[in-house]
């Protein structure tokens, strides 16, 4: 018997997110332990000993509601980021606010721009609110905001712009994003992805928010799930015009960050030097992965954060080699693998198996 309930039709073109393997899986199916997860760019280090503490503390208050308007974590998201606290959209992950942001704009028939291969959320976020996904080619695995600007029409309604890039790590320049915004028509939202913003050294990146005064269209995405590590948590933040914060917060569901990860976010914080240690590991373990790869005779594209991305043409079968070596990483398709940077001793691990698999 079928299903009753008629659903709506555009959900038929909708995918489910598949992510990455979790390590109990692997060591589950293979009767396993200690095996290695370096596919959902997560930080390896963890999260402040600040933030493990704060969340001892705020554990026996769980029965609470948390605070709707989330303001100890607005107000030191306000200081670190010296704008004003009308400014900022909380969500449950970045994610959800990628999500928002296309119901709060997007009707039946709009078209969404992304880069392609870019984030899966992007074009599920157009199909959700009928809207037509439009993905433009990387050029050298990097945007060409050019290439956006000659696809821009009359129907276009929101851009998406991973920087760096997911899944290839690439970064553009703050001038390049500029120069894209002065072309963009007014009633294009211009959304700024820069969920790996703490893992870029390169000085032409940095400073988008101060682009914000002169284009209320624009907003900036950012997220606690990366180098604070708090994945699990599901805290992210955007920057955007007060007007369109208000819009934002009639449509978000209540209470939509949890107490616990307010608490944690807060609490993160106030330990940038821990984030400063982990995006040095990154640095060290990226240039290593990046070396070795080259060495092996592959060729990773340039990354900004805290994973490579490398074409192979067999990347389904290089994945289940790997895992029955008990290490995860990303096919991204038949012919690209993605490997989060993990400890030295990950990292180490991972180049010495994939060496051994393709002499194989």
């Amino acid at each position: 018997m079928s299903f009753p309930v008629e659903f709506r039709k555009n959900l038929s073109a909708v995918k489910p997110y598949v992510p990455g393997k979790p390590i109990e899986d692997l060591e589950r199916e293979l009767g396993i332990q200690n095996a290695s997860k370096i596919a959902s760019n997560e930080n390896p280090l963890g999260p402040s000993p600040k933030v493990i503490q704060a969340l001892e503390k705020a554990l026996p208050k769980i029965h609470r509601y948390p605070d709707g308007g989330a303001y100890n974590l607005s107000q030191a998201l306000a200081r670190h980021l010296e704008v004003e606290a009308g400014r900022l959209l909380l969500g449950h992950g970045s994610n959800e606010l990628i999500v928002r942001l296309g119901q709060m704009v997007l009707n039946p028939g709009d078209e969404v721009l992304y880069g392609d291969p870019g984030f899966f959320v992007y074009s599920s976020t157009a199909l959700l609110c009928e809207a037509v996904p439009r993905p433009q080619p990387l050029r050298d695995f990097t945007h060409d905001l050019k290439v956006f600007d000659r696809a821009l029409n009359h129907k276009t309604k929101v851009v998406y712009i991973a920087n760096p890039n997911n899944p290839t790590g690439t970064m553009i320049s703050l001038s390049d994003i500029e120069a894209f915004l002065k072309s963009c028509p007014p009633h294009v939202l211009v959304v700024l992805d820069e969920a790996y913003y703490e893992y870029v050294d390169d000085p032409v990146y940095f400073e988008s928010l101060k682009l914000l005064p002169q284009y209320p269209n624009f907003v900036v995405l950012r997220t606690f799930s990366k180098a604070f590590g708090l994945a699990g948590l599901r805290v992210g933040y955007g920057v955007a015009h007060p007007e369109l914060v208000g819009v934002f917060n009639k449509i978000r569901e209540p209470f939509n960050v949890n107490g616990l990860g307010l608490v944690a976010a807060e609490a993160a914080l106030a330990d940038l030097s821990h984030v400063k240690k982990v995006a040095d590991l990154n640095k060290a373990m990226r240039r290593k992965l990046f070396h070795g790869l080259n060495r092996l005779g592959l060729k990773p594209a340039p990354t900004q954060a805290n994973f490579v991305y490398f074409e192979v043409p067999n990347a389904n079968d290089l994945y289940q080699l790997l895992l029955k070596k008990g290490i995860i990483v990303r096919p991204m398709g038949p012919g690209a693998l993605r490997v989060t940077t993990g400890t030295e001793p990950e990292t180490a691990n991972f180049l010495k198996t994939f060496e051994e698999i393709l002499s194989q």
